[in-house]
């Protein structure tokens, strides 16, 4: 089993136990922060689903205006890296997140209307 070595007690900690004493939001939001500094457009599907999460939980973090234009913009920035990779550029993969948009767009748009 992998263990982690306290220098100071020169007991190993299970890494099954690791995970109780960082909690998993800390971890996870780490990684987004590093995705968001890095522009790392590949995992802004990841962040999106972050973001998601987050203001569903938390709905007072983030007006659903402000939440409707960063998720369309990471997905927006998604695509546009879609279109430009050579290799990645799947027809398909593309369509279901300009579907997205399009349902996040008419979402948007009734709730100010309404």
């Amino acid at each position: 089993m992998d263990n982690i070595i306290d220098p100071a007690s020169e007991q190993g900690l299970p890494l099954f136990s690791l995970r109780l004493l960082v909690p998993p939001l800390r971890l996870m939001s780490a990684f987004m922060w590093q995705v968001a500094q890095q522009r790392n457009v590949m995992q802004y599907g990841k962040l999106e689903e972050f973001v998601t999460l987050v203001t569903e939980m938390v709905p007072e973090l983030l007006s659903s205006r402000q939440r409707t234009q960063l998720i369309l913009g990471l997905r927006a920035r998604l695509v546009l890296e879609l279109c430009c990779s050579e290799g990645t550029a799947d027809l398909l993969t593309i369509q279901a997140h300009l579907d997205i948009i399009h349902t996040l767009t008419e979402k948007s748009v009734h709730k100010e209307v309404g």
